[in-house]
């Protein structure tokens, strides 16, 4: 026994085995990897796409934290500005109510110093007509020492009034 018979059934059997590869070849091997690869494009288009569309979604969220930290950044100058012109606002009140009040103080302190010398003006008109009746009653010789107090009393509550 030869260990490589060659036989009719073999080379028949060869032949089946071939032709049974051409058959699969032709209609179920290049299908099938006509299949496969078209599947495999398109998976990897869609991851393609996938990534694209990350990073576009990255892009944007980068575009919003940027917009926000510059929204966040306008609230903080507009209400930097807000306080400043509060603090503005309220300086200038105090500054007007201080002049006022010198205002006030400075026409009060005037109206004192007028209504002193009007007072003055006044006892100094009293005391020289005192003085004047004095010297009357004194030339006359009638006026004795009771009667000169009380005149001054008189003329000292009359003052007062």
């Amino acid at each position: 026994m030869e260990m490589f018979e060659i036989n009719l059934t073999s080379v028949v059997q060869l032949m089946s085995f071939l032709l049974l590869l051409y058959v699969l070849k032709k209609f179920l091997y290049d299908k099938y990897f006509e299949i496969t690869d078209a599947r495999k494009e398109k998976i990897e288009g869609e991851i393609k796409k996938a990534e694209d569309l990350r990073k576009e979604a990255e892009e944007l969220k980068k575009q919003a934290n940027e917009e926000l930290m510059k929204v966040r950044e306008r609230a903080e100058e507009i209400i930097r500005k807000s306080k400043e012109e509060a603090e503005n606002i309220i300086n200038d009140a105090k500054k007007r109510a201080e002049n006022e009040a010198n205002k006030i103080i400075i026409s009060a302190k005037e109206q004192i110093e007028r209504e002193r010398a009007e007072m003055i003006s006044e006892v100094e008109r009293k005391a020289g007509e005192v003085a004047v009746v004095l010297a009357m009653k004194i030339l006359k010789g009638t006026l004795d020492e009771k009667a000169k107090k009380e005149y001054l009393m008189k003329i000292l509550k009359g003052s007062e009034k």
